[in-house]
Formats: structure tokens, sequence, C-alpha cells
């Protein structure tokens, strides 16, 4: 079956979007090559004159289709009334960063490269090796050049995520007292590096924070029979997404800016807050209460009996008053527009692929929620339930007894702690408030959660989810 490819895309479908002229070189590298950044920066990038190199960190499977494709591949975005076909291509070059490393980070110190986007996942940011490592390795050969300004810019769900991607940055940099594979030098000559690489960062590189948000579920094998329906030709790179699309970033850029259409300001912690506890937490929410119940999606777990109903309190009742929303900007009503995004029957976003990495996400999703409530003397009987839904799901069954994956950076520490504990709701719950990896000290310590997040695992233990929430 033919490819999209450049020779193809005046040929396909008159009623799917094509791209016009595309951008010769990229001013933008972007780390992480998944489903999201595709239907999201990407499409944004598209309606500019500027280019995107996509780097892959490992796999090589998207990248691969990418270059046999000329860079293109499609967005289906998927709406209650139907879909709508678009064909991408800001993407003009790709590197696989496992096997091109030095290429890699050659092209973050290349003087054409003013911006590198990531979405690398939150778990991702820990480590001084990695995507990170070979980020800071390509900003101190660009130090070391005496390179152009370049701004650094974090598209992943954390709370200020521009901040925390220069402390990893500069984690990386500092890491001298060990031997840290991403540098060669050693000793002095490694501190002097620093040191220099440091002072230059200073002056010529920003890290500004940005709140993205489109709900793109994973590629299937229906994606692409629908991209082959659609265009009459093969895309092993197509995704598909929601109507909605927003972008929020800080107006701190040390370069030239690729002119987005994108909300620009100057405070987008606001905005975080908004979407990380109002959309993210409920999302997650909804996927470990849905996976219990052996419900597929997020829009099926949400037509289950009482819980449109428990998750619109949760939002007004426990989200809202955990902080101040941006200017103009409702909680609540911004929740009510979430949940029929959730509602989309378009989109099939399955429950297991949200409920991944619950110890990277949750601190940010719910446990900041929790903290800011408690410090308010809020109660905290409702949002004690997604605590107690996520003690259960680790566990690893549903309520119907089928096995539930872990898919956790501390699946071992989880999975240990909630066997030692026993049977017991209140010492499973407190096994996992135990976890001060997770957990922060202050939520942990609060005996109201625990008592509250013990009861509704005791519920969810004897009635399942279901049962529970048709009668709360």
């Amino acid at each position: 079956m033919e490819r999209l490819t450049n020779s193809v895309v005046k040929r396909l479908p008159g009623d799917v979007q094509i791209p016009g002229d595309r951008p010769q070189t990229s001013g933008v590298l972007h780390i992480g090559a998944g489903a999201f950044h595709r239907a999201h920066q990407a499409v944004y990038t598209d309606d500019t004159d500027w280019g995107i190199t996509v780097v892959a960190p490992r796999s090589r499977g998207v990248i691969d289709a990418l270059a046999e494709q000329d860079g293109l591949f499609s967005v289906a975005t998927l709406g209650p009334e139907g879909a709508s076909m678009r064909v991408v291509g800001s993407i003009v070059d790709t590197i696989h960063a496992f096997t091109e490393r030095e290429r890699f980070i050659e092209t973050v110190a290349a003087d054409s490269t003013h911006v590198v986007t990531l979405t690398i996942t939150e778990k991702a940011y820990g480590a001084i090796i990695g995507m990170v490592g070979q980020l800071a390795r390509g900003i101190a050969l660009r130090a070391e050049r005496g390179g152009p300004p370049l701004t650094v810019l974090c598209c992943d769900n954390l709370p200020d995520n521009g901040k925390f991607t220069k402390a990893a940055v500069e984690r990386t940099l500092t890491a001298v007292t060990a031997v840290n594979p991403e540098f060669p030098e050693r000793g002095p000559a490694l501190l002097a590096k620093r040191e220099r690489t440091l002072a230059w960062m200073a002056e010529n590189v920003t890290f500004p924070s940005s709140m993205v948000d489109r709900i793109v579920p994973a590629s299937t094998k229906a994606t692409y029979e629908r991209a082959l329906g659609e265009l009459g030709v093969t895309d092993l790179a197509a995704v598909e997404a929601e109507p909605f699309t927003q972008w929020v970033i800080e107006d701190d850029f040390a370069g030239p800016r690729p002119p987005w259409d994108a909300t620009y300001t100057h405070d987008v912690a606001g905005w975080e807050r908004l979407k990380l506890r109002t959309l993210n937490g409920v999302h997650s929410t909804l996927a470990y209460l849905g996976a219990l119940a052996d419900v597929e999606t997020i829009s099926e777990t949400l037509a289950l009996p009482g819980t449109e109903a428990f998750a619109r309190w949760l939002i007004s009742e426990q989200i809202a008053p955990s902080f101040t929303p941006p200017d103009g900007q409702d909680t609540v009503a911004y929740g009510e527009d979430v949940l029929e995004r959730f509602r989309n029957p378009g989109i099939r976003h399955r429950c297991l692929q949200i409920a991944m990495d619950g110890s990277q996400k949750l601190p940010q999703r719910l446990f900041a929620t929790i903290g800011d409530l408690a410090e308010a003397h809020v109660d905290l009987d409702l949002i004690a339930l997604p605590l107690a839904a996520w003690t259960r799901f680790c566990a690893g069954k549903s309520d119907n007894g089928n096995d539930l994956p872990l898919d956790d950076p501390l699946k071992d520490v989880i999975r240990q702690s909630l066997a030692a504990a026993g049977t017991n709701p209140a010492a499973r719950v407190d096994a996992i408030l135990g976890l001060h990896q997770i957990v922060p000290e202050s939520v942990a310590d609060n005996h109201q959660l625990r008592r509250a997040a013990a009861k509704w695992l005791r519920e969810l233990d004897r009635h399942g989810v279901a049962t529970t929430l048709e009668h709360l």
C-alpha cells in the first residue's frame, strides 16, 4: 500500500487539510516523539513557517515512520459529530538519540536551533543521564562555542515546569562528585566547564513554563485503519485527538519566538494549577475507578451511575477551594467543560493508559490539592476517595478479580509496602502515605485524610466501585 509522502499530498481527498509550503530547516528541536507532541506542538508549529527536528529517546517506530513519510503524518480530530483529518508537515527531520547521540548534542548546540521543547513525561527528569543529560551536554557545547541564546520550553504536566526543567539541567551540570557519563571530563576540568556553562546559561538560556492541553489517546490499529480509510494511503505515524486544544506559555524567550497561536502570559502558575488539579486530577481519579470497575475508557467510566455527580462534587467542593484560578477563569465552569470533553464518545482514552506512573503524577494532581485544602482547614472526606482508589489499584486486582498492571517506576516499592501491610484498609492506606518519595509529609501525617481514605477503601473492598459511586 502506498505511504503518505510529499508525492501524494496533492492527491489526497479534498476534505483533508494539507500543509502549505513546508519549511526546509528547523528552528525548533523537540525531545519526545510521542502522540501528544504530534497532535499538539507539531500542529501549532504547522501553522507557522518554522520547522521541527524531533528526537526519539529510544524507540525507533515513530521516527522511522516519519522518515519514510517525509516527516508527514495525519491528525484525526474526533468530536461527537464525527472526524476531520489534517496532514501535518512541520516535522522536517528526525534524530534517534540512542544511536545518534552526538548528532542530538550537536543539534542542541547548533546556531539554527532557537527553541528546545520537551515532552518526555514526568519520570524522565530525575536522572543525570538520558534526555536531560544529553540536553545539558548540548547546552555546555553551545556555551563553549559562544552560541546564540536558547529557550528550553518544557511541555510536560508538571507544576512550574520551567523551573523544574532548569533545576534538572543544573543538577546534571553540577553532578561532579560522582562519575557523570554525560561529560567525559573529570576533576578540575569538569568543575571549570560546569562553572563556565552555568555562567553562560544565566545570561543566555531561559526556561519558561507552559501549560499544554489536548486529550490524545495512544494510537491503535483502529487509528491507522481510520487514516487509511480517510486518506487512501498508509500513515504509520497517525494520531487521534479531541477538538479542544490549548497552550499557555510564559513569555520569556531568550531569542526568536515561533509565532504559535498560543496564550502568552507572565504567570503560568494559575493555568497550571487549574489544569493539573481540575483536568488531570479528575482524569487520574476516573482512570483508577474505571480500571477497578473493569471499564476500558474514561467516557465509559463517566457513564457509570453516580460517577458524573461524584466528579462534579469533587471539582466544586474539593478542587475549586484549593487554589485561585487565573483572572477571568472559574474553576467550576472549567470543570463542567472538562467533563463534557471526557464524555466525548469519539475519544477512547483508556483508563490503563492514564493510570500509568501514578507515583510521578499524583504529587501534583492529587496530593498538592490535599495539602492546600488541609492548610485551609477544609474537610478532606471526598478527596480521600481518589487516594483509596489508587491504593486499591496498586494492589493489582479489579473488582471482578482481573489482573491490573502497575506500570510505574516505583512499582516494586509500592507493591512491597502494600504486601507488608496485609489486608487491613487502614494499614494499606498508611503504607501508601508512608511512601515519602511520593507523598509530602504534611499530607501523610493528616489524621483526617487517613481515616477518610481507610473508610473509602473499606467500601471499595466490600462493594466495588460501581456500587460505591452509585450510593454516594
